[in-house]
């Protein structure tokens, strides 16, 4: 991974995104890109420095913005983060889909406040969006997150062959954080299976997918997301890892709306990367 991006609206949650995102950019050894949209009245490119004028306080949001970028660049690079910034303007709903891929990019690290406070923080809608849209991994970092290291990380998974790749991309990641990876299946009265059936099929998955012989944990709980956090919590671990499954899946296990969950009930980061293909 070269290239992590942060969206940021200058925010309290966004600074803990900012912090943990440089944190683990200089572990992984990649280049920040910090990204604002800002939105405007009109299209603000168009405009001339006489018509600019007319919208003083657009012109302040737009200093301020840049002055914020700035410094973030100059922080990052003083921890010893390589770092850019963009600055995106927008009189519409700006998806910020075509800055991940023109600029390359292979992880977004995004930020989250409170309990209920995800659906509206930064860039509004654009969080689900990219939740559920984007092909690369996505980290969202609540506004309490204490922990600016990954030393155990739990990646909760349901031994589909579909979801291989991403175990693959899961198991890189771990290994560039120098994270333990542990593996966790969360036996549930919908998908109920029995223990042996579940080692069966997972040790048959690690086999075809993983580098190394994980241990195979099986909890069971009533929902995915309280399995999963009473298993973290018991181990301590410092972030929790999902495989998304689209909407399109009949037989899904994680649902983008059960990562959504997940991500409102736990302090922890999240990381969550869909299906690979």
């Amino acid at each position: 991974m070269k290239k992590v991006m942060i969206p940021t609206d200058f925010s309290a949650c966004a600074r803990a995104a900012e912090n943990y995102g440089m944190a683990l950019a200089k572990q992984i050894k990649a280049e920040l890109v910090f990204l604002h949209i800002i939105i405007t009245p009109v299209n603000w490119s168009k405009l001339t420095t006489e018509q600019e004028n007319l919208f003083p306080e657009t012109k302040e949001k737009i200093a301020t913005a840049k002055k914020e970028l700035k410094s973030l660049v100059e922080k990052s690079e003083a921890f010893g983060v390589k770092a850019s910034k963009l600055l995106v303007f927008s009189f519409g709903n700006e998806k910020i889909h075509k800055y991940i891929e023109s600029e390359k990019i292979d992880m977004i690290i995004m930020g989250s406040h409170g309990q209920y406070g995800f659906k509206e923080h930064i860039l509004g809608t654009n969080t689900y969006s990219v939740l559920r849209r984007a092909e690369i991994p996505v980290v969202v970092v609540k506004e309490e997150n204490a922990k600016n290291q990954v030393k155990d990380l739990v990646l909760a998974t349901n031994f589909k062959e579909e979801t291989g790749k991403s175990f693959k991309m899961l198991e890189q990641l771990a290994e560039r954080l120098g994270a333990k990876l542990h593996v966790l299946y969360v036996n549930t009265p919908t998908y109920f299976l029995e223990t042996n059936d579940i080692m069966s099929l997972g040790k048959s998955f690690i086999q075809e997918f993983g580098s190394y012989n994980y241990d195979i944990h099986i909890i069971d709980a009533f929902k995915e997301e309280r399995g999963i956090m009473q298993f973290a919590e018991k181990l301590d671990a410092d972030g929790l890892a999902v495989i998304t499954f689209g909407k399109s899946d009949l037989m899904q296990y994680f649902s983008p709306s059960i990562t959504e969950n997940l991500i409102a009930m736990s302090d922890l980061p999240v990381i969550s990367i869909k299906k690979g293909k």
